[in-house]
């Protein structure tokens, strides 16, 4: 995976163009900076009008009946233009590793490729959004009865506004010879799914499912980012249906945004952020190391610990692995800690993040499945600390057979560190309590906790710098806009796959083998683990969990259970090359080899797996606080 830091401002984007490329780049980084403006204020605004919602419910007993709709439309327009922007600075993930391993000249026409099929599906998204705007003005909100077009413009726009970075970046930027075959390869996309070409050649059977797997999987491995990969085979799969309106998609894309649950993830993300800038997660790890610190190696039980408290906090695997492993990993490498094992140890805690009560993954596996979110936070906590301990106990045992030294914590330092964590550990008690006490609803446990924190980052630590601030909203803004363009894309190709019948196909594939729960259970969790691998979580909740839905119902799976399952399989995917998002995080901050890290986490790998098979074999792990709290029943 390569993330690229693509300056919209960088000299050699103005003198190397013609006069007419530098004035595509100068309306390139005009629109970038009011879209980045626009993000972040958007950010602000429905955040506000979600506490205002809070206030008046609980303060004047008064509920407004639209705080949720327009704290919705304006967070349409906050993520589709952070997705904009983090198109231009190549925040969108991607996976490259084929082409790393192909000659220089091979590596940059596929490069050139994987640019040209970018722009084929934003060219098809824009057409798609603008041909929807008609569909989308018969619409009204529940409560002020809004024309859905307030909201559904975000999209158009901002994909006119990626339109613009993509000529910039390969049009305006590039040597005539590629810029003409990159621009005719996007056009050419857009042509056939546009006519539909299935109209023209009809496709079936084994043809169909190997154009499909290629549109899927190609992409991805030739380094398109991930979001748009799945946009790309999704319109593909238009075109070979010839019978679909061509502004569904655009149409999909939105609806996978359009969902009040969703809003936590931005401020989440937030939360997270200014944590790490407040100084409040090395808190946390300052008192982490007084709880474990004097046994042999305590300092990696210490990231563990750690990791854990702070993913419960964050709600994000990938937060909670930059944010905490940005302060132990150092320390862990000056302790005489193998350098490929701190990278490989924080890789696997920043998992935990997967198994907060109110994980992002969570959050988007409720609203894919329609399960109940307080449930789900409640079956976190038992898997969490069973995975916490598991990563804890091939910690100690690889320290005692390095002989890693024990942390000389002053036993004077406990109530102190104690007391100076306590504040940021409240922010965990605002999740938790929150959720399971049926006290807000997940967007508005995430408004609270972004606006805790910044009180706590104002006036407790003095780090609320309106300029830092604005720079770690864009910087949560660009990891928001990546999630969440892969959840929207992910909600389109489910869409087509439930068209296609997949789910139906999978299910009578695997029936005919088994219906035993336990095996169904292990089939689909191989089957998750091995798509975690090369996919992102919100790409594999949108599309490709609602296919395995109906044969989990049939074999009468619990969705809480298998809800914890498959959080650990997606947590077990962040480890597992060859994407393994987690791993490519902690090795910069380790700096090692990718390889060498791969190899130190194999324990970690095998000890997720075990957990796994004991969650599965022992439900009542998962389902026990459901179980008191709620009294849901344990299958």
């Amino acid at each position: 995976m390569a993330v690229q830091q693509l300056d919209p401002i960088a000299p050699q984007y103005r003198t190397a163009t013609p006069a007419w490329g530098r004035w595509i780049v100068s309306l390139s980084d005009r629109l970038d900076r009011v879209s980045t403006f626009g993000f972040v204020i958007g950010t602000g605004l429905f955040a506000t009008v979600m506490l205002c919602g809070v206030f008046f419910r609980y303060v004047l007993n008064n509920s407004l009946s639209w705080s949720d709709e327009v704290a919705l439309m304006i967070f349409a327009w906050a993520i589709f233009l952070s997705i904009a922007c983090g198109y231009l600075h190549d925040k969108h993930v991607s996976t490259d590793l084929l082409v790393h391993s192909l000659p220089a000249k091979w590596a940059a026409l596929v490069r050139g490729l994987a640019e040209a099929l970018s722009g084929g599906y934003l060219l098809s998204l824009t057409v798609a959004g603008i041909g929807a705007i008609a569909t989308a003005s018969t619409m009204r909100s529940d409560a002020l009865h809004l024309p859905l077009t307030v909201p559904y413009l975000a999209i158009p726009t901002a994909c006119v506004i990626m339109d613009i970075h993509w000529v910039r970046r390969n049009v305006a930027c590039g040597t005539p010879l590629s810029a003409s075959a990159k621009l005719l390869v996007a056009v050419a996309f857009f042509v056939l799914v546009y006519l539909p070409f299935g109209h023209y050649v009809p496709l079936t059977g084994t043809l169909r499912a190997v154009l499909i797997l290629l549109m899927l999987f190609g992409p991805l491995l030739i380094g398109v980012p991930v979001a748009l990969s799945l946009g790309l085979v999704s319109t593909f799969y238009l075109g070979i249906f010839a019978d679909v309106p061509f502004e569904t998609g655009a149409l999909q894309v939105f609806n996978g945004v359009n969902m009040i649950a969703l809003m936590a993830i931005p401020l989440l993300i937030l939360s997270g952020k200014l944590m790490h800038n407040a100084g409040i997660a090395k808190l946390i790890v300052d008192f982490a190391q007084v709880l474990v610190g004097r046994i042999r190696g305590g300092l990696g039980a210490a990231n563990i610990v750690a990791s854990f408290i702070f993913g419960d906090i964050s709600g994000s695997a990938v937060s909670d692995t930059a944010a905490i492993g940005s302060l132990m990993i150092p320390q862990m490498k000056a302790r005489g800690y193998r350098p490929d094992f701190c990278a490989a140890l924080q890789g696997a805690a920043g998992t935990l993040g997967m198994l907060a009560p109110l994980a992002i993954t969570l959050l988007l596996y409720a609203t894919a499945v329609n399960a109940s979110v307080s449930r789900l936070a409640a079956a976190t906590i038992l898997p969490a600390l069973l995975v916490a301990s598991s990563f804890a106990l091939v910690t100690l045992v690889h320290a005692r057979r390095h002989n890693y030294p024990r942390e000389c914590v002053p036993r004077g330092e406990l109530l102190p560190r104690t007391l100076k964590a306590m504040p940021g550990m409240l922010a965990l008690v605002v999740v938790i309590g929150g959720v399971l006490g049926g006290i807000f609803t997940p967007s508005e446990v995430g408004s609270v906790l972004a606006f805790y924190v910044l009180i706590l980052s104002t006036f407790l630590y003095d780090a609320a710098h309106p300029r830092r601030l604005f720079a770690v909203a864009v910087e949560a803004g660009y990891i928001s806009g990546m999630t969440l363009f892969m959840a929207s894309t992910s909600t389109f190709l489910g869409f087509v796959l439930a068209r296609d019948m997949v789910s139906t196909q999978i299910v009578d594939l695997i029936s005919q083998f088994t219906m035993d729960k336990l095996a169904i259970i292990f089939v689909v969790s191989i089957i998750f683990i091995i798509l975690g691998m090369i996919l992102e979580p919100p790409a594999m909740i949108f599309g490709f969990l609602p296919s395995f839905m109906p044969l989990l119902m049939k074999a009468d799976v619990d969705i809480v259970h298998w809800g914890m399952l498959f959080a650990v399989n997606l947590g077990l995917g962040c480890i597992i090359p060859p994407v393994a998002m987690n791993l490519f995080v902690s090795t910069q901050l380790a700096g090692v080899r990718y390889e060498q890290v791969v190899k130190a986490a194999v324990p970690f790998m095998i000890i997720m797996m075990v957990d796994i098979v004991i969650m599965a074999v022992f439900p009542q792990i998962p389902l026990a606080l459901p179980h008191i709290i709620f009294d849901y029943p344990i299958k």
